[in-house]
């Protein structure tokens, strides 16, 4: 799409939106609640939106770990599963390595987990605050790689598309680096059975953070009516 097209966008009407309570004169409302934000994650990568289904579903666990009062990470290591270690890992970010200490970094990753919850909290970082794939900031330190892909590959089974090191020279390697490549459908599907589960122990959960705290706009919500054909 050319960027004339893109800057010449107009608002086209969803059949998505409507339903009863518009036919009657009501908005319809979109609450941002845990379920329609996998469900829209879920429906973006299948119309091939892959940015939209990146940048939902590593925001996803924000939600869930506020309506909880808890912590991203925590929330990650307790409903996805991730390994939630929050060593430094300084050493491995280094730019210079000898070979000895590639191999000290690679046995490091694999002791703490190839993928914890503070790399997807990094990735979730680089892509909302840089639309980047490259790790860096205050929480850099606590992540091995410095960059973290996401690739497609048709199966949602695991998360972990490879993961490895890179450099230059013979003996003490010049701009090393590990990195990650992660899958981005095996993270909508690991992060869609956390929801459930989140939301399972607790149907209350499937909500908006802000319900019940006195504020009064809440979801996305359609004024637009809904358009009947007239009969002849």
């Amino acid at each position: 799409m050319s960027m004339t097209a893109i800057a010449d966008w107009e608002p086209m009407p969803s059949t998505c939106l409507k339903c009863s309570d518009n036919e009657y004169g009501f908005p319809t409302v979109v609450c941002r609640t845990p379920s329609r934000l996998v469900e829209e994650c879920e429906k973006a990568f299948d119309a091939g939106l892959l940015l939209a289904a990146l940048t939902l579903v590593v925001t996803i666990p924000d939600v869930c770990a506020n309506i909880d009062g808890t912590d991203y990470r925590k929330w990650c290591k307790e409903y996805l599963g991730l390994p939630n270690d929050g060593r430094k890992m300084t050493n491995a970010r280094k730019g210079e390595k000898r070979p000895d200490e590639i191999k000290e970094g690679f046995e490091t990753i694999e002791n703490r987990g190839i993928f914890t919850a503070s790399d997807l909290y990094q990735l979730r970082c680089a892509v909302i605050h840089a639309g980047s794939s490259v790790i860096e900031g205050r929480g850099e330190a606590y992540s091995p790689y410095k960059a973290i892909g996401v690739c497609v590959q048709g199966d949602a089974r695991g998360i972990i598309a490879s993961y490895g090191h890179k450099g230059i020279g013979h003996g003490s390697q010049q701009d090393c680096e590990f990195d990650c490549v992660v899958k981005l459908e095996g993270l909508i599907s690991l992060i869609a059975k956390g929801v459930w589960k989140f939301v399972e122990e607790n149907p209350e959960r499937d909500r908006e953070y802000s319900t019940g705290k006195g504020l009064s706009r809440q979801g996305v919500v359609d004024f637009r009516p809904l358009i009947k054909k007239q009969s002849c």
